[in-house]
């Protein structure tokens, strides 16, 4: 369990003499001051690693972007489905008969909003270059095609074996990726048609008191949630292929260089959980999540997952000052936008739902 107040926690550690990871400490509480990934990296590669280290490690992350937790949805069908949501959660005849967009968003996020308001007739004003229905490499797997303008699942639904073992495994937060891979093991036992069904049929959240609350405010959040679970569960699948040439590390790889959608960063997180593990993948990793992150910030209109592809480079074993100043410019670019969505100078139009023309209409 990580203490409610972490850094106070690792100050304690760091002046204690008697704790054997000092080192590790003081390097967590560099990364929450200053945000350096190596001192992160530095605390993985430990030279006594215990179970004490992989605590060090979360509570240097608590709280922080895909180290605790993964971001909200920021699409705007999104935003309209978690307030249709609410509102039937409080009771409220809510219905929609037609949705409208501007500009196409990730097929995960109208499948999730699908799932939150039910079937609505959903109008795409356009679909802006570069086409989001096209992969930046087309490879052997995907979990989605395009029916014109309508994203469909390219996989078949998982079994309900596989739902209940995601349910028992994603029902509550990692406290770290490393945990968290810990944890998604048992999916990892799941078939891979059963792991890619999960990705695109996107099955409803656990029957727990915490997914009942948050289903009165973010409904959508579950959805976003449990892609990542999936992908850390395809690190576990057939492990005893070595790694260069599995079965895993080819799905992850097509995911995160797919369509623009959430399975690419959900895809990127796991590779980034795995580089942490072992230094060997971690010029790789590093290397597609840059190419993720490039093709987002080059984009000459709005992409939903760029500020999320920036918080992931952030944590990526290998960042380097570049990788960082671009990251920085991306999240600080989306800080400036006002609650019209317009800019506050004369920069660029940042990715950011607040600007998104979206609206709908309501039933009877």
């Amino acid at each position: 369990m990580i203490p409610g107040d972490a850094d106070a926690e690792l100050r304690r550690l760091a002046d204690d003499p008697s704790f054997q990871h000092r080192d590790a400490a003081l390097r967590a509480i560099r990364f929450r001051a200053g945000g350096d990934v190596a001192d992160l990296v530095a605390i993985e590669d430990d030279p006594h690693p215990c179970a004490m280290t992989d605590v060090v490690f979360a509570m240097a992350g608590s709280k922080r972007t895909w180290l605790n937790w993964v971001p909200m949805p920021g699409e705007a069908i999104c935003n309209v489905a978690d307030e249709v949501g609410s509102r039937r959660a409080q009771g409220e005849d809510m219905g929609l008969i037609r949705l409208a967009l501007s500009a196409a968003e990730p097929a995960s996020a109208i499948t999730a909003a699908n799932r939150v308001m039910g079937e609505v007739e959903l109008g795409i004003g356009d679909f802006p270059a570069p086409d989001i229905r096209v992969p930046l490499r087309r490879g052997r797997y995907a979990v989605w095609r395009y029916d014109g303008t309508d994203p469909v699942p390219a996989v078949a639904a998982p079994s309900a074996a596989a739902a209940r073992v995601l349910h028992e495994v994603g029902g509550e937060p990692w406290a770290s990726p490393l945990s968290g891979y810990v944890q998604a093991a048992p999916l990892g036992e799941l078939p891979l048609n059963d792991l890619l069904g999960l990705l695109a049929h996107l099955p409803g959240p656990p029957d727990t008191p915490r997914w009942e609350y948050l289903n009165q405010s973010t409904p959508t959040y579950w959805f976003r949630l449990l892609q990542p679970w999936v992908c850390l569960g395809l690190l576990h699948h057939a492990s005893h292929e070595p790694w260069a040439n599995s079965t895993r590390r080819e799905v992850l790889i097509d995911l995160a260089l797919g369509i623009e959608d959430w399975t690419a960063d959900a895809a990127l997180f796991a590779l980034v959980t795995a580089a942490y593990r072992e230094r060997e993948l971690r010029t790789e990793v590093h290397d597609l999540v840059r190419a993720r992150l490039n093709a987002a910030a080059s984009a000459p209109r709005l992409v939903t997952i760029e500020e999320s592809l920036a918080h992931l480079m952030l944590i990526t074993p290998g960042c380097t000052a570049d990788d960082r100043g671009l990251a920085t410019a991306v999240l600080e670019r989306a800080a400036q936008v006002d609650d019209t969505g317009e800019d506050t100078d004369d920069a660029p139009p940042p990715p950011s739902q607040a600007g998104k023309r979206r609206w709908w209409q309501r039933r009877g």
